[in-house]
């Protein structure tokens, strides 16, 4: 049976029940993918992930489209996930699209930037946030292939790759392609729910290789200096 690794976050005491609605672990060797339009969670779900599996004792990677460094740190502590001394301490890497990409590289040029970007991809877990709006312009259906294989030499040697995209930004094919290769598919969205309002809703679709049982549908929001808050319990993390 493969490794996993658990998302679980503990503080003051208290049991993450997020995770516990995910499925506690992820399969080492694992490709998630997580969908959803621009405002859905994508981004805060990532970053609540990368700081459990942080404070668990991995070593994470996170290449942004959306921050800077600065920004991203800024970001984290906003909502109680302070990554600033696991930066200094080399725990994770962080690479903002701006600095390692350049700003005066053409789009069209991103996939191979990528895949000679191997420093991102020695750490135990990757996130990709968001892999739509970094590939947008340079990959289609004829050099996909190249990129999954990239993605499967690295899972093979037991890396778990967080991407997320949203289906707007790239070919169709594409996006399909991800959500039927990917081991773990999550997609968010804002739902309306009667005596509550609008809230983030997350569908876990499909787990492969789930070690613990998981709810298919979550409903959370964002707290300001807490985090990520369940609906229905109301615990934030």
């Amino acid at each position: 049976m493969p490794k996993t690794k658990s998302m679980i976050l503990e503080r003051g005491g208290q049991t993450d029940g997020l995770a516990m609605r995910f499925g506690k672990e992820i399969p080492e060797g694992s490709l998630v993918f997580m969908e959803g339009t621009e405002g859905t969670g994508k981004s805060i779900l990532c970053q609540r992930l990368c700081y459990s599996f942080l404070r668990n004792g991995y070593i994470c990677s996170y290449l942004s489209t959306q921050f800077t460094v600065k920004n991203f740190v800024r970001q984290m502590a906003s909502v109680s996930y302070d990554v600033k001394k696991y930066l200094l301490k080399g725990k994770l890497f962080f690479i903002s699209t701006e600095s390692i990409l350049g700003e005066t590289l053409p789009k069209d040029a991103f996939l191979s930037k990528l895949l000679t970007c191997r420093k991102l991809f020695e750490t135990e877990i990757i996130f990709i946030d968001s892999i739509s709006t970094l590939l947008n312009e340079s990959i289609d259906n004829n050099n996909l292939s190249d990129l999954l294989n990239f993605f499967n030499r690295w899972m093979g040697a037991g890396k778990i790759i967080f991407l997320t995209a949203n289906s707007n930004e790239w070919d169709p094919r594409i996006h399909q392609t991800f959500k039927l290769t990917s081991d773990v598919h999550f997609e968010s969205a804002i739902v309306n729910i009667p005596g509550i309002g609008l809230s983030h809703q997350i569908h876990l679709h499909k787990f492969s290789g789930a070690k613990y049982k998981y709810q298919t549908s979550t409903a959370f929001s964002v707290r300001p200096g807490m985090g990520i808050s369940l609906e229905s319990t109301h615990v934030a993390f």
